[in-house]
């Protein structure tokens, strides 16, 4: 997301973000690479980069990615019909930017004003990236691949002889239309807005989209999620802000959004239910320690400059009749560079939610004009002169370490209190301490020396006395083998004699029975 230089806006409307479709085509043998080619299984003519979402037209792709779902609820309009708007255009703001009175197609029509390519294809206003931006392209803008696996994408070619799939890049820029939400009358009032509400608000909705895609798809890969997993629930969050509704509640205020956001994913998505602690127990653990790195990928989608202007949207919404979190002053940031210009030094040509940037290095934050002093006592980045006095200066965030550990006059134990030395001396005067005491310092060593010697003999003995009772047992253990040995032998010989005397009995059973048979033969003769 950029910013565009219209200096007659407020500066939260000069935000503009690509809309990136990808177009895919796939080789067929006579026919050459067509969307007609395409296998059921693969991406559609149209996706965004991982392919996890498809269209079949650029005007289908081009209205989905740039209201994030087209199926989602919509702004209520002027005659009951229904325009999908979330706050993006392709279109500059018109004079009669806020009326709703348009039907659903013909919004759809404003929005894909249509240009004609040279082959007469219709790609509503989209342009070819060329260049090397994601790789090299060819002169269409088309990359080659082998097929649309995603370790295959990694590596694009212009044309190789095995590439059987291609894609390119089709992009347009889209502007941030604040009187999707708001009319002008209300959101031209106060260019900035109370600094500490803006990032709580902005905050809350990374954190309840996060939260939300973790119980929708789990957080066993917390690092990776798709466009199709994250574009429908950011969709449905900036619908449940209801910015340009709250302000016929007088009960409403920040800290009510702010309930509704940390609400949103139980309510949109659920709770992980019975089955999904059964299969993982520690299921709540699990989305706990990921929901920071969830964070982290979750803010590509959803951009810090997005969330601010949406924040600074909803809070003119809610604060439109009290002015306590904005000044009733239109473009008063055109007033204020107007009487800077003119050396005014009124305290009244001053907003106190005037955005002003902390001047310590490092410090990135932007807080309005009424806290600077409070954000000053606090910064962690603000340099602070040592309060021991040793003349460095250090910035707060560090000061405990230099205090602790670097400081010359920190309190510091002598080096050779292992020792026995027990002087506590400032850092900076150690080794004079060390020279005055070297005297001191040897005959504790010298004592400790001794100490270790006597340490060393009773060791020695000990060492003596386990080694003449390890050899013991080894002799013990000798003695104990050789005699199980000899009863393993002595049970094998009794073995065998079984074995030889159940033969014996059988041969002698079988030598009767022969005998036998000779016998009776001669009984019967004459």
């Amino acid at each position: 997301t950029k910013k565009m230089m219209t200096s007659d806006k407020p500066e939260f409307c000069r935000l503009e973000r690509p809309i990136e479709i990808y177009e895919n085509e796939r080789l067929w043998v006579g026919r050459g690479f067509s969307k007609a080619g395409l296998l059921p299984t693969e991406r559609g003519p149209y996706s965004t980069k991982d392919g996890s979402l498809s269209w079949k037209s650029v005007r289908d792709a081009s209205l989905a990615l740039l209201r994030g779902d087209v199926e989602a609820a919509a702004a209520p309009a002027a005659n009951g019909k229904k325009v999908f708007r979330r706050g993006w255009s392709f279109h500059e703001e018109e004079n009669n930017g806020n009326d709703h009175s348009k039907s659903s197609e013909q919004e759809d029509d404003y929005e894909c004003s249509n240009i004609q390519n040279n082959n007469g294809d219709d790609y509503c206003g989209f342009v070819p990236c060329k260049g090397a931006e994601d790789g090299p392209t060819d002169e269409d803008g088309w990359q080659y691949f082998p097929d649309f696996k995603e370790q295959s994408l990694q590596h694009p070619s212009r044309k190789r002889g095995f590439d059987f799939v291609r894609r390119r890049k089709l992009r347009r820029i889209a502007m941030f239309r604040p009187d999707h939400f708001l009319t002008r009358e209300v959101y031209n009032k106060c260019d900035f807005c109370d600094s500490k509400a803006v990032q709580a608000l902005s905050d809350a909705m990374l954190d309840a989209l996060s939260l939300a895609s973790l119980f929708a798809y789990g957080p066993t890969n917390p690092k990776k999620v798709t466009d199709a997993q994250v574009i429908p629930l950011k969709s449905k969050l900036i619908d449940a802000l209801e910015i340009g509704m709250n302000w016929e509640d007088d009960t409403i205020d920040i800290d009510n959004v702010k309930e509704r956001l940390c609400t949103f994913a139980e309510k949109c998505v659920g709770k992980p239910g019975p089955i999904m602690h059964l299969l993982n127990p520690d299921v709540d653990q699990n989305i706990h320690q990921a929901i920071l790195p969830r964070r982290n990928v979750i803010a590509r989608y959803f951009t810090d400059e997005e969330r601010t202007s949406l924040a600074r949207l909803l809070i003119k919404d809610i604060d439109r009749a009290a002015y306590q979190l904005h000044c009733s002053n239109e473009t008063c940031a055109s007033s204020l560079h107007a009487s800077s210009n003119h050396g005014s030094k009124e305290e009244d040509s001053v907003c106190q939610f005037q955005f002003v940037p902390c001047p310590h290095y490092k410090c990135d934050a932007q807080i309005s004009k009424k806290y600077e002093k409070e954000h000053d006592d606090e910064c962690g980045y603000k340099v602070l002169p040592c309060p021991s006095g040793c003349g460095m200066e250090v910035a707060r965030n560090d000061m405990h370490v230099h205090v602790t550990t670097r400081c010359n006059l920190r309190q510091a134990e002598c080096p050779l209190s292992i020792v026995g030395c027990t002087a506590i001396v400032q850092a900076a005067d150690v080794t004079k301490h060390l020279n005055q005491h070297a005297d001191t310092h040897f005959m504790l060593l010298s004592t400790r020396m001794m100490e270790y010697q006597n340490l060393f003999k009773q060791f020695d003995k000990k060492i003596k006395m386990l080694e003449d009772k390890n050899n013991k047992l080894e002799r013990e253990l000798a003695r104990t083998n050789a005699l199980l040995s000899t009863k393993n032998e002595s049970n094998a010989i009794s073995n065998d004699l079984k074995k030889v005397t159940k033969r014996l009995n059988a041969l002698e059973s079988s030598c009767r029975n022969e005998f036998k048979k000779v016998e009776y033969p001669r009984e019967i003769l004459p």
